[in-house]
C-alpha cells in the first residue's frame, strides 16, 4: 500500500544534522522530522562540512552537492521499504 502525503502544503525550510547519527528537517510549519541516517548511507558517508551543502527544490525535494541522490520528503516520513531500497 502506497503512502502519499494529503497535505500538499508541506514545504521544507531547513535541514541540519544536530543529533548525532540523524538528519532533522524542519518545515515551514513548524512541524519538525528526525530520522537516522542509517537509511540513507549517501548522506551518512558525506562529512559535516558537506552536508551542509544542500538546495532545497520546490519546497519538497533536497539536493547534496556531493551527493548524486535526490530525496523527496515522502522519504523521511515513514516510507521504510523505500528506505531499504537505496
Amino acid at each position: 500500500m502506497k503512502t502519499v502525503l494529503k497535505n500538499k502544503l508541506m514545504s521544507i525550510e531547513k535541514v541540519t544534522f544536530d543529533s548525532p547519527g540523524k538528519i532533522t528537517i524542519k518545515l515551514e510549519d513548524g512541524r519538525i522530522i528526525i530520522t537516522p541516517l542509517k537509511y540513507f548511507p549517501e548522506i551518512q558517508k558525506l562529512s559535516v562540512d558537506r552536508r551542509k551543502k544542500y538546495t532545497i527544490v520546490d519546497d519538497r525535494t533536497i539536493l547534496f552537492s556531493y551527493s548524486n541522490s535526490v530525496y523527496h520528503l515522502e522519504d523521511f516520513i515513514g516510507l521504510e521499504n523505500n528506505w531499504k531500497q537505496r
